[in-house]
């Protein structure tokens, strides 16, 4: 059974706004992570590395992803939500449009800022999706099951994101510097975010390991 720690409690207003919120940062970070064209998030290596073997579009390697990560993280401990699957619907069309929007620079002076501003950016709005206990996304799952066993939040995620990469350039995935920044940095920033919104994940007590 798990036990659940003294979060504080949201009100439904407040839920709904981070998880509108969330869904517009995610965007955006992701937005500035390919326009920075210095490496996307792991996730998106292990989806163009199923593009790359299997010659499906994008949209079907990301619904299969989505899948294993949603139906492994289950199976761990985490939890999904109705959010979940809005999230999953809604997110890519608003890359989009961030997309058709943000400049490319060719520059590093310019390029370098605008990756870090994706990396912290979507760290924020995993943390707020989190917190809302309504359903966050497939990695965040998977990385929700790791914590449900015990496993500290930054290296939960470092887990969750070393699967993904490591899958991800077996398949021939794109990946490049900023992806290997991204899955060290990407941990100790959401498991600094969750302590600054006062919310520690569910944790299973037969599963627990006593660790920092």
């Amino acid at each position: 059974m798990a036990t659940l720690s003294s979060n504080p409690e949201l009100t439904t207003r407040t839920r709904v706004a981070r998880v509108v919120a969330s869904f517009v940062l995610v965007s955006i970070g992701v937005g500035l992570l390919i326009s920075a064209h210095l490496g996307v998030a792991p996730y998106d290596v292990l989806n163009t590395g199923i593009v790359e073997t299997l010659d499906v579009p994008f949209g079907v390697a990301f619904v299969i992803t989505s899948a294993v990560f949603y139906g492994t993280g289950i199976l761990l401990g985490g939890r999904t939500g109705w959010t979940s699957l809005i999230g999953t619907i809604v997110i890519a069309p608003l890359v989009e449009g961030v997309l058709a929007i943000l400049p490319e620079p060719e520059a590093m002076a310019g390029r370098v800022p605008m990756f870090i501003v994706g990396v912290v950016v979507l760290a924020a709005a995993v943390c707020l999706v989190i917190t809302t206990e309504l359903g966050p996304g497939p990695g965040e799952v998977f990385m929700l099951g790791l914590i449900a066993r015990g496993i500290p939040v930054a290296r939960s995620r470092w887990i969750t994101d070393g699967i993904a990469l490591a899958l991800g350039v077996a398949l021939g995935g794109a990946v490049g510097v900023g992806t290997l920044l991204f899955a060290f940095a990407f941990g100790p920033l959401v498991a600094g975010g969750l302590r600054a919104l006062h919310y520690t994940p569910p944790v299973n007590v037969a599963n627990a390991i006593i660790a920092p």
